[in-house]
C-alpha cells in the first residue's frame, strides 16, 4: 500500500496503585474478593441494507491496556462482488482509546482465490489476537475508517459511493485502557450500508498524508505544515487530522493555485487530539480545481523537556491529513471492469490508486508563526482565536 499508518500507541496508563485493596490493620486474615466484572459491549441496530461486524467481547484486566487485533470477514449476503458503500458507522466500549478498521491486499484474495486464501499473506486466520501476533501489521494495511470516537458515522454526499468487493476481509484494532479497578469486558461494531449501483454517479477516494520528518527541538514550540494538492477538478466529501499527545491543535486551510496562496483563516481546528472531529461537506459544496488543496499544520509545544518526532516508535508523533474527494480517477464502468477480470494485479493498482497520499506538497508560505523559525520563548497559543471545529453527519 502507499502509505504507512502508526495509530497512537503510546501508553496512556497512568502508574496504577500499588494494590487494589490494602490491609490497614494488622493481622488482616482475609483477602477482599475480587472486583466483578464490568460489562461494557455495545452494539448497532443492524443495517436495513448492508453489513454488521460486531466483535468478540474481550477481558481487559484493571488498570491495564490492550491492544486487540479481530480479523473478520465480510460475507457476502447474495453473490455480490463488487459493493457500493454511502455509510459507516462505528460504535465502541466506553474507554476506548480508538477502534481503528484496516485493509490490505490480503483484503481480496478470499474474494478472487477462494475461502481463507487471505491467511498465507495476513499469517493468521480469522479470530481475535494480540496485536502483536500479527507482525508489523501497520507496513502492508491502509486505515479505511479510524475513529477515536466511541460512535462514529461517515456519509457521503448523495450519489457518491465507496466501493468494495465481498467477500472481503479487514483487521478491527481496538486500543482500549482500563482505568478503573474492576475488569472491563468490551468489544466494538461496525456497520456498513449499501448504496444501490444504480445510485452511484462518483466513485469516492480516500487521500491521505503524513509529516514523516517532523522535528521539534526539546524546549520549544514549532507548527509543522504541508501543503497537499491535488491534480484533477474534485470535491471534497469530508475531512480529518490525526496527531498524537504532544500537539495543541492541528488545523486546515484552503489553498488557491491561481493565486498560490493560503487561506489565512482555517475551515478546520480541532483541539482535541485524542477526538478529531470529522467535518462532512455537502454535494458540491467544497470543489478543488486542479492544483488546489489543503494545507494542514500541526501546532507542537514541548513540555516534557525532550524533542518531538515522527520517529515510527510507539512514543512519536504524527500530523495526518485525511480526506474523501470524489469524483476518483476511475469511474464506475472502470471499477466494475478491473473486479471482473480477476486480476489481482490490476485489482491492486486500483486500490493504489482510490486511496493514495496527495499528489504533491508544494512549498508555499505558510500563513501561521513558528514554521520556519522554532519558538523558544515565551509559549504563544497559535489557534485560541480560532473555534474548535465539530462533527458534523450528512443525513
Amino acid at each position: 500500500m502507499n502509505r504507512l499508518f502508526r495509530p497512537a500507541q503510546r501508553s496512556l496508563l497512568v502508574p496504577a496503585a500499588a494494590a487494589l485493596f490494602a490491609c490497614w490493620a494488622a493481622g488482616c486474615a482475609t483477602e477482599p474478593p475480587p472486583p466483578e466484572v464490568l460489562d461494557l459491549t455495545v452494539n448497532l441496530a443492524i443495517p436495513e441494507w448492508g453489513y454488521q461486524i460486531t466483535t468478540e467481547p474481550m477481558r481487559v484486566d484493571p488498570y491495564s491496556e490492550s491492544f486487540i487485533c479481530s480479523v473478520v470477514r465480510i460475507e457476502p449476503t447474495d453473490e455480490e462482488l463488487l459493493v457500493w458503500v454511502d455509510e459507516l458507522e462505528s460504535r465502541s466500549s466506553e474507554g476506548s482509546h480508538h477502534m481503528n478498521v484496516f485493509l490490505g491486499r490480503f483484503s481480496f484474495l478470499d474474494a478472487f482465490l477462494g475461502d481463507g486464501a487471505f491467511e498465507n499473506q495476513l499469517g493468521v486466520g480469522l479470530g481475535t489476537y494480540d496485536c502483536a501476533d500479527l507482525g508489523n501489521l501497520m507496513e502492508v494495511t491502509f486505515p479505511v475508517f479510524p475513529s477515536q470516537r466511541t460512535h462514529q458515522r461517515i456519509t457521503m454526499p448523495e450519489g457518491v459511493g465507496i466501493p468494495l468487493v465481498a467477500p472481503l476481509v479487514l483487521v478491527l484494532q481496538h486500543h482500549y485502557l482500563n482505568l478503573r479497578e474492576q475488569p472491563a469486558l468490551i468489544n466494538a461494531a461496525l456497520n456498513i450500508h449499501r448504496l444501490e449501483p444504480s445510485a452511484v454517479e462518483d466513485v469516492a477516494s480516500l487521500v491521505f498524508d503524513d509529516i514523516s520528518d517532523l522535528e521539534v527541538p526539546a524546549g520549544g514550540q514549532k507548527v509543522e505544515a504541508r501543503t497537499c494538492v491535488i491534480d484533477r477538478d474534485v470535491d471534497l466529501a469530508l475531512v480529518s487530522t490525526h496527531t498524537h499527545a504532544r500537539s495543541d491543535c492541528a488545523t486546515l486551510n484552503r489553498y488557491s493555485a491561481e493565486s498560490g496562496e493560503i487561506e489565512s483563516e482555517p475551515f478546520f481546528v480541532n483541539k482535541s487530539w485524542e477526538t478529531p472531529p470529522i467535518l462532512h461537506f455537502d454535494r458540491g459544496t467544497f470543489p478543488l480545481a486542479a492544483g488546489d488543496g489543503v494545507h494542514w499544520a500541526c501546532h507542537y509545544r514541548d513540555r516534557e523537556g525532550t524533542e518531538i518526532v515522527n520517529d515510527g516508535t510507539a512514543a512519536g508523533e504524527m500530523c495526518v491529513f485525511a480526506a474523501v474527494a470524489y469524483p476518483a480517477a476511475r469511474s464506475v464502468a472502470d471499477i466494475s471492469s478491473i473486479l471482473a477480470s480477476g486480476d489481482l494485479l490490476a485489482i491492486y493498482a486500483l486500490v493504489d490508486e482510490i486511496m493514495s497520499d496527495c499528489d504533491s506538497t508544494p512549498e508555499v508560505d505558510s500563513p501561521w508563526p513558528m514554521t520556519e523559525e522554532v519558538n523558544f520563548g515565551e509559549p504563544a497559543d497559535s489557534c485560541a482565536p480560532w473555534e474548535q471545529t465539530e462533527s458534523n453527519v450528512l443525513d
